[in-house]
């Protein structure tokens, strides 16, 4: 568990990655969280493993769609694929930033995603999902966010253990 403290509009508050993980855990868009805060080893920033409840997408629309391609799939159609669960996942990170900005009245946190494991049947997807509470440059907390999914997809990843 990793402890943070903010300064919002009001007070310093401390904010513990548990907590922030309970919060992930409720969500639906997730079937599980695992907190890999401490791994990192950053400062004001907290770092979460993910797999995205599959339910979420209509696997059967695009198990259907896989038929249909069969071997014809290209590279494309599978980028195309790919990028509806980016979109669905900039989504939620979206909404998880505003939702946190909001409670702890700090306009400097920041959210990022990597999917860095989806198997060939769309059907288990894992992301690292990222939290920075101190002002960070978005391509410094991108590629932050890119080198834990590298290294959770290269073994450190709880749901490989």
């Amino acid at each position: 568990m990793l402890e943070v403290k903010i300064n919002n509009k009001k007070q310093t508050i401390s904010i513990k990655s548990k907590d922030i993980k309970h919060m992930l855990s409720e969500r639906e868009d997730f079937v599980s969280v695992q907190d890999i805060s401490k791994d990192i080893k950053e400062d004001s920033i907290m770092a979460f493993d993910c797999q995205l409840d599959d339910s979420m997408f209509s696997v059967e629309e695009i198990n259907e769609l896989l038929e249909e391609l069969g071997e014809e799939a290209t590279v494309e159609e599978f980028q195309i694929l790919f990028e509806d669960v980016r979109a669905f996942v900039k989504d939620i990170t979206d909404e998880i930033e505003s939702d946190l900005r909001e409670q702890y009245l700090n306009d400097d946190i920041r959210c990022f995603f990597n999917v860095y494991s989806i198997d060939e049947t769309f059907t288990d997807f894992k992301l690292v999902f990222v939290i920075s509470f101190k002002d960070i440059s978005i391509a410094s907390l991108t590629s932050l966010t890119e080198l834990i999914g590298k290294k959770q997809l290269n073994g450190d990843s709880k749901f490989y253990s």
